[in-house]
């Protein structure tokens, strides 16, 4: 269809290229007529003059049978007889009947003449216009002969034909085009352009030269000359009456000749045009095609944009920087109560459905009036919907220009109802739970006091018995029974013990004892204690630290309950044979690091996520088989963490595990000597 619009265009245009053409060829064909009538009028007044001039002296001549003295001089010309480029006249002669002359005047008073056609004429006694002769001379000449009034002989005026041709040369028709001078007999007097086949024949174009007939003074002639085989236009005339012609006939190329200039001028022009034309249309229709498609792909945005606007359950709108409605979804149009037609060019807070009071409605006013000041907004309001209250969280959002100026507020108002009310119920839960492990930590500090006096005492009273303090128990069933009586009660109040520390710590209530020690004191010193199970198990139990560690800012008692549990998990865990050893070292940064190894049954990947929450153990069959209750690394992580440490473990089933507790570089002095001295 565009490409059809093209062509038509473009054709239009080379239409009235070719119009424009055409009128102007016609008015170039006009102005040649105009040219050719006025020229042949000068022409035909020119010729008019001459043969006048000469037909008055040839009837002076013949009343007198002599020359009149005025024509007697050489110098002397009657009126007129100057044409311009010379005179026409050339020549006035009296013949006898014989030929001879008689009486001469002018330029060629030649007594030769006798022996040319004019003699012919003179003997023949009759008058007329003599047919183009060639002078010896070599110039072309006719004569107009009058028999005397007496019949005693004729009176000759010699015409100079070549001053014809010189004139009609000095006309500006063009190369192909031609002025001839000619007689009713179609014999050419004169012409302007030699190389004719008049030069040869003056005859040669008797049969097409046009005539006259009587009574016509001109004619205008166009159309196909058969003499050149090409069209011609031209106006002949009529000489003063008499039987002669001029014709000045124009080709049509002549004419045309500017014409053709400017056509071909014209047709590059219309050429370049078109091409510039068709260029720019085609840049034009693919810029076209690129914007339907862009257009049609900002259409396809803005319908999924409104789909998705719509189809939020939030409430969305677009406000103009003056706080009115310029875009709504559905959710906002239901609160409101309205139709987007009845809302949109108005006032946002003018509509009771987003501000049900006046006090509402003059805050939602200045939250949008700060909002076109370039901030955002963000507030917590409430809405009537369908009966129900409901809070809502509003954003106010502006969008900046280019030039920083803001041009559009966002706003979008989330229902926050649920999220309000189990921020309630939640706050209702931690008081709650604060009230819950408050009743727990007051019952466990009772339980602290109530179970180890009674442990205490049985602990106490079953050594005495295993040791008969008091005598013999008997049987020695008893002493068994008093053993496991105490083992039992040791591991209860242990028990007790790791919950207590558990819930001390969780409550944030265990406050560190903090001096500076050596490290491999309280390693030595854990390593003593768990040197009595490890040989009971036979488990190897080793110390691997080098010498001239700095001290360390501690709680004594909770770095021994941390490496007594650790190395009571390694010999634990470690099958007969096997090795625990403990090492530390001073890290780069300048922290002590101290690692527990074992080569017992390992922990499963799985497994190492876990081990560290309370009452977790790598597997459910450990408690089992090796006891516990799987507070003793969850005790040892929070323990470090008080100490602005950490607690990590690597392990691998089969082949043992490695537990490092980190000191940072913080809790670190001066490094110690063998001597005991600082370094």
């Amino acid at each position: 269809m565009r490409i059809g619009l093209l062509v038509a265009v473009i054709a239009g245009f080379w239409l009235v290229a070719y119009a424009d053409l055409e009128r102007a060829r016609d008015r170039a064909i006009q102005d040649g007529l105009r040219q050719t009538a006025n020229l042949s009028s000068l022409l035909e007044e020119d010729a008019r003059r001459a043969m006048v001039v000469a037909g008055h002296a040839l009837h002076a001549m013949a009343e007198g049978g002599r020359i009149p003295d005025h024509l007697l001089d050489d110098t002397a010309e009657a009126p007129g007889m100057d044409g311009g480029p010379g005179q026409a006249l050339r020549t006035l002669l009296i013949l006898e009947r014989d030929g001879r002359v008689r009486q001469t005047a002018g330029m060629n008073g030649s007594a030769s003449a006798a022996e040319s056609l004019l003699a012919d004429a003179a003997r023949a006694g009759a008058g007329g216009l003599i047919r183009p002769y060639r002078e010896a001379g070599g110039g072309w000449r006719s004569a107009m002969v009058r028999p005397l009034a007496d019949g005693s002989g004729v009176a000759v005026a010699v015409l100079d034909l070549d001053r014809f041709a010189r004139l009609y040369a000095t006309q500006d028709i063009g190369p192909l085009s031609i002025i001839l001078f000619y007689g009713e007999d179609g014999v050419v007097l004169a012409y302007s352009r030699a190389g004719l086949r008049l030069d040869q024949d003056r005859a040669a174009f008797a049969a097409i030269l046009p005539r006259l007939p009587a009574g016509e003074a001109a004619r205008t002639l166009s159309g196909f000359d058969p003499a050149e085989g090409r069209d011609r236009i031209g106006t002949v005339r009529r000489v003063a009456g008499l039987p002669l012609y001029v014709y000045v006939r124009i080709r049509t190329d002549d004419v045309l000749a500017g014409w053709y200039d400017d056509r071909w001028k014209r047709i590059l022009e219309t050429a370049a045009v078109s091409v510039v034309m068709t260029l720019l249309a085609l840049l034009a229709l693919r810029q076209l095609g690129r914007l339907e498609t862009t257009t049609q792909a900002l259409r396809a945005s803005e319908r999924r944009s409104q789909a998705l606007f719509d189809s939020s359950f939030q409430i969305m709108g677009l406000l103009s920087p003056d706080g009115r409605v310029l875009a709504l979804n559905r959710p906002a149009c239901a609160l409101a109560g309205l139709p987007i037609e009845a809302l949109v060019g108005h006032r946002a807070w003018e509509f009771r459905g987003w501000a049900r009071t006046d006090e509402l409605a003059e805050a939602f006013r200045q939250s949008i009036e700060k909002a076109a000041s370039g901030r955002l907004v963000r507030y917590e309001t409430d809405v009537v919907a369908d009966g129900v209250t409901r809070v809502m969280d509003v954003t106010i959002k502006p969008v900046f220009d280019d030039r920083g100026t803001v041009t559009v507020l966002v706003v979008e108002a989330r229902d926050i109802t649920e999220r309000v009310e189990a921020a309630e119920r939640l706050a209702t839960a931690l008081d709650q739970a604060e009230a819950a492990n408050r009743a727990k930590s007051a019952f466990l500090a009772t339980m602290s006091h109530e179970l180890r006096t009674p442990l205490n005492a049985i602990i106490g009273f079953s050594d005495i018995m295993l040791h008969e303090l008091f005598g013999p128990l008997g049987s020695p069933r008893y002493r068994d029974y008093a053993r496991h009586v105490q083992n039992s009660g040791r591991h209860l109040l242990d028990l007790i013990n790791d919950v207590l520390d558990m819930s001390k710590l969780e409550a944030g209530r265990y406050t560190l004892d903090e001096s500076w020690l050596e490290p491999l004191i309280a390693i030595e010193n854990c390593r003593a204690l768990a040197a009595v199970p490890a040989d009971a198990g036979g488990v190897v139990l080793t110390v691997d630290c080098p010498s001239g560690l700095p001290d360390l800012l501690a709680d004594e008692r909770a770095l021994r309950q941390v490496l007594l549990n650790l190395l009571s998990n390694a010999v634990k865990f470690t099958p007969q044979g096997g090795r625990v050893t403990v090492s530390a070292v001073q890290e780069a940064g300048g922290g002590i690091a101290i690692t527990v190894r074992d080569t017992g049954i390992g922990i499963a990947a799985d497994a190492l996520a876990r081990i560290l929450e309370p009452f977790q153990q790598a597997d459910s069959s450990i408690s089992g088989r090796f006891g516990g209750t799987g507070l003793g690394l969850s005790i040892c992580r929070d323990l470090m963490a008080l100490h602005d440490g950490s607690l990590s473990v690597d392990s691998e089933p089969g082949r043992g595990t490695a537990v490092t507790i980190h000191f940072p570089a913080a809790r670190t002095g001066r490094p110690v000597a063998a001597d005991g001295l600082p370094a």
